[in-house]
């Protein structure tokens, strides 16, 4: 049964955006919105699809053994790729999401591993390209897989082409500037974070 939800999930989401699309995943234990549109798109694996009212995830998108939850009025662009690993997932202190709030922005071209969790407060903004945002990595201490979550708080600003390392918090209304690498800190809200590793290097009233 699991293999057959798996299977119609992936020739459906290839499908263009429509109501019909939409009671259909419905019918698969997804819960999509009837004003939601998702358009056609590439789900593989295990995945759980979870999209708010007039929220819209554009064509092109890669969902690989990951839960999405969308808030109303949220956005995805197009040619992003989002997963997690299978085996990573199936531990139970690890989430292998990918949340986002209301009226959030995610723009196109940008990597997610979700392994650990990842999520957008409302308002916020994933602006430009080739952003990467990843949740898992070796410990060499203990020689195993380790997940941290990111966390976004609402109304930030990220700019292309930055980096999201494990464990990551980023505090609301705050800017991060293009190229800048965050790291397993959590950083103030309000403030201008930019460099490598980022810093604050000022406030935003």
């Amino acid at each position: 049964m699991k293999n057959t939800r798996i299977t119609l999930t992936f020739l459906i989401a290839i499908l263009p955006a429509s109501r019909f699309k939409n009671l259909i995943m419905n019918m698969l234990k997804h819960n999509v919105h009837s004003t939601a549109k998702f358009g056609p798109n590439i789900v593989v694996g295990e995945c759980t699809i979870t999209i708010g009212r007039n929220s819209l995830v554009r064509p092109f998108n890669i969902f690989r053994n990951m839960d999405l939850q969308m808030e109303n009025d949220a956005i995805i662009g197009s040619w992003n790729w989002f997963s997690a690993a299978p085996a990573l997932k199936k531990h139970p202190l690890f989430k292998g999401e990918f949340v986002i709030g209301t009226s959030c922005s995610i723009n196109s071209r940008n990597y997610f591993d979700c392994s650990g969790g990842i999520s957008f407060g409302a308002f916020s903004d994933l602006a430009g390209v080739r952003s990467t945002f990843i949740t898992h990595f070796i410990d060499t201490k203990i020689n195993k897989q380790i997940c941290k979550s990111i966390q976004i708080g609402e109304r930030p600003m990220l700019s292309s082409n930055i980096k999201v390392t494990p464990g990551a918090v980023i505090g609301a209304r705050s800017i991060v500037a293009m190229g800048s690498v965050l790291i397993a800190e959590v950083y103030p809200s309000g403030c201008l974070l930019a460099g490598i590793p980022a810093k604050v290097k000022g406030s935003r009233d």
